[in-house]
């Protein structure tokens, strides 16, 4: 069984942190599985094989289509060209010792798997293309610090390389950012020193459990998985727990101390009172967006969205099995209990490529006539969007 995104060993400072950890080096990212990053590995790995899943939801094997397409029409450019498919693209020789001792056998002050490269026949130019199949923006491909991390690793194979070309593809958002790099003796000095700095900090930060080198930042702490206990946020948290609300909040707080259960229960009332002002601090600004068509944060949209609350579930399972094959209906059994979107996905599973969305579209509409589930109110939100001027969609 070949490797693929999910099973395949990641440096301990890879090149999709470092942009967090230069905002601070603390930053340790969040461990976890969700469905979200479920479908964008199936995705990356269906580019990778070039090959279709059952799992893959027609807009999201879609998406795998426009990636390979994509890849495949800048590849033409460069008859004789070398391709390199998620290999790993180390920007030095250098083994990662921490300041305790402790010796890493990763080979590389970082290193990482870039989706897709190509290198011309004189190997002079190369193109980095990565796919990004979330919904969350990246930062400027010019600034971003995986994309540089992977241009050096690319440098350091291929040491004639003079131009460099970074493309983030992000399918779901319609949406493309490239820049040319020309890569002189000086550019590439001063990226990899960049790169060194942040490594260094990052490692020099992992041995210490004091927090000194904390900075929050939204860049880092939404998914940092220190966030919880890192004194620099409860600081910050502190400070807009003072300003909302005047609660009595001890100078002793802090996510480590939560031994004393008086101080511990000030301490979960101050983050509920910041609970409710970034909640009513986030309603505001959705008002003020849906009513001002001509105030919109930057970097958001507005969607809409409905909730469906399950009034028979019996009923919903009788009409999810007439879409499913006869040895798939016993499985809608186990669903009961389960959102709705659960049966979709079984839905879409089983449905041939093509007729997914339909198909889960079909249900849907025989859900709102049968009665088996109540719509709410509909209701809008805001969502993070890229903002780039050289969108080139």
């Amino acid at each position: 069984m070949s490797e693929t995104s999910s099973t395949r060993a990641h440096h301990p400072f890879s090149p999709s942190t470092l942009q967090a950890r230069e905002a601070c080096p603390h930053y340790t990212p969040l461990q976890g599985d969700s469905a979200a990053s479920r479908a964008g590995t199936l995705q990356h790995d269906a580019v990778e094989n070039e090959e279709d899943s059952e799992m893959l939801a027609d807009h999201e094997a879609m998406a795998v289509a426009e990636c390979l397409a994509y890849a495949d029409n800048i590849a033409k450019k460069y008859p004789g060209a070398i391709i390199l498919k998620e290999e790993y693209l180390p920007i030095d020789d250098e083994i990662i010792e921490f300041d305790d001792g402790v010796v890493d056998a990763t080979v590389g002050t970082t290193a990482g798997y870039p989706d897709y490269v190509i290198i011309s026949a004189d190997e002079k130019t190369a193109e980095i293309l990565d796919w990004k199949f979330g919904k969350q923006p990246v930062e400027d491909t010019e600034n971003n610090l995986q994309g540089i991390a992977y241009m050096l690793g690319v440098k350091f194979r291929y040491p004639e390389i003079e131009h460099c070309t970074v493309h983030f593809v992000l399918p779901h958002q319609d949406y493309i950012d490239k820049h040319t790099f020309e890569l002189t003796t000086e550019l590439r000095d001063s990226l990899y020193l960049r790169v060194r700095t942040i490594v260094q900090r990052a490692k020099y930060a992992s041995t210490r459990k004091d927090f000194s080198l904390a900075r929050p930042s939204t860049s880092a702490c939404l998914f940092c998985s220190l966030v919880g206990r890192c004194p620099k946020v409860t600081e910050l948290v502190l400070n807009i727990g003072k300003k909302f609300s005047p609660i009595q909040i001890p100078e002793t707080i802090s996510p480590n101390m939560v031994s004393d259960p008086t101080d511990t229960s000030i301490g979960l009332k101050v983050a509920q009172v910041v609970a409710a002002w970034a909640k009513g601090y986030r309603a505001r600004v959705t008002e003020r967006a849906t009513v001002d068509p001509n105030f919109m944060p930057a970097g958001y949209k507005l969607i809409s969205m409905q909730r469906r609350d399950v009034v028979n579930a019996i009923a919903i399972a009788d009409l999810a099995k007439k879409l499913l094959p006869a040895d798939k209906q016993a499985e809608v059994d186990k669903l009961l209990d389960i959102p709705i979107t659960k049966v979709e996905e079984l839905i879409e599973i089983v449905t041939p490529r093509g007729k997914k969305t339909k198909a889960v579209a079909a249900f849907g509409e025989e859900l709102a006539k049968s009665g088996a589930v109540k719509l709410g109110n509909p209701y809008t939100l805001l969502r993070q969007c890229a903002v780039n001027n050289n969108n080139e969609k």
